[in-house]
């Protein structure tokens, strides 16, 4: 019994063993025109594959290279450089290794036999070392302020429309935007072609955080950066932006107006409250901003989500009486006769005393269905001294 225990365990470590082994390897697979980048600890991948061409750019450590991107010119301890490329029957590879020792050391391999780096070995090395950094989006930084120095925006632009991947592509925008000092008309033009130039939501997200904290002085880009926001379909990128947009200091008015107007377009309820929660967090009690938070707050269908956003309101403690008014009058829309009576119980509570309120506090227990509920809230309303 003990020897057929120990036989299953061994299976099972085995099958474990084979199907970690399968999730760490990354072999070529034979893919039309399909491009990876792969960050693994201190180990960075970058693969292509096209109807029977393979390339690999893999660097373990820091990677320095020449002025112009066609070779190799230094790599951290420790570190390597491996560049292969498959087509067909013929193989090329290209190595760059730098020992404990300091030593720099230099291959060339050809169908897997070392040999010489000659002319056509340079020119393949140039042109695969140059594809990799644009594509990979390897030193995006450092090319970009070459390339600004040399071209100016228009050269960066440029070379950022022959990058097919929107991982490079994102990090080449946002380098511009960091390096090149852009005035408020020129980043508006770049978050324009942003929009249209970024498929992918995650990528398009990271890029609109790192913009929002540039745009402070720059009035004429915020409107195009919420364009740009609105073209992001995943409600969780869309909330993520948002979210990083009010993390700022001090958000200007119109920010927090564009804010809680962009939150419409977030079709899920949690993701909507999250940023609701958050601008109720720096509401100003200014006419249209109230007008668009609380219109926001109507496209929320959940009665739990509705209910947490309209609280976290009432916790600020900070609000006039019109928007007093328009948290009860909004809590009539809630549907659960439970969530109701739970939001107006919070709000009484914390404004104890406030009689002002009383015909929108009984307008709100009127429309509660449950005599339960509505006699619990009529209690904490008699208790609060809100009516009597």
């Amino acid at each position: 019994m003990k020897l057929l225990k120990h036989s299953i365990k061994a299976q099972i470590l085995w099958l474990l063993a084979s199907c970690a082994t399968l999730f760490v390897s990354t072999p070529f697979v034979s893919l039309h025109a399909q491009t990876t980048r792969e960050e693994l600890r201190s180990t960075t991948r970058w693969e292509h594959t096209d109807d029977g061409l393979k390339r690999r750019f893999e660097t373990r450590g820091k990677a320095e290279f020449t002025e112009d991107y066609t070779d190799i010119k230094n790599v951290t301890e420790g570190g390597w450089v491996i560049i292969e490329e498959h087509r067909g029957s013929q193989s090329f590879r290209y190595e760059v290794r730098r020992d404990v020792a300091g030593q720099l050391t230099r291959a060339f391999f050809v169908n897997g036999k070392a040999q010489a780096l000659d002319e056509h070995g340079r020119a393949w090395l140039a042109k695969l070392v140059l594809d990799a950094v644009r594509q990979g989006g390897y030193d995006a930084e450092k090319r970009v302020q070459r390339i600004l120095t040399a071209k100016g925006v228009p050269g960066v632009l440029a070379e950022i429309d022959q990058i097919s991947g929107d991982y490079a592509k994102r990090r080449y925008y946002q380098a511009l935007i960091k390096e090149a000092n852009l005035d408020a008309s020129a980043v508006r033009d770049v978050l324009r072609q942003v929009a249209r130039d970024i498929s992918s939501d995650y990528e398009q997200a990271q890029l609109l955080i790192g913009v929002a904290p540039m745009l402070t002085g720059k009035e004429p880009a915020i409107q195009p950066f919420f364009d740009a926001v609105a073209t992001i379909k995943s409600d969780y990128e869309h909330g993520r932006v948002l979210k990083s947009v009010l993390k700022q200091t001090t958000p200007s008015r119109a920010v927090l107006v564009l804010v809680a107007g962009s939150t419409k377009g977030i079709a899920s309820d949690y993701e909507k409250a999250g940023v609701l929660k958050r601008v109720a967090a720096v509401f100003l009690d200014d006419p249209q901003l109230r007008e668009t938070f609380f219109q926001t707050i109507a496209t929320i269908d959940s009665d739990y989500e509705r209910r947490g956003v309209l609280t976290a309101l009432v916790k600020t403690r900070t609000q006039s009486e019109e928007v007093l008014r328009l948290l009860l009058d909004a809590a009539v829309g809630i549907t659960s006769d439970y969530e109701k009576a739970r939001f107006l119980v919070e709000v009484s509570n914390v404004y104890t005393g406030e009689t002002r309120l009383k015909s929108a506090f009984l307008k709100a227990v009127e429309s509660i269905k449950s005599d339960y509920e509505r006699g619990r809230v009529l209690s904490t309303l008699l208790k609060n001294k809100q009516i009597g």
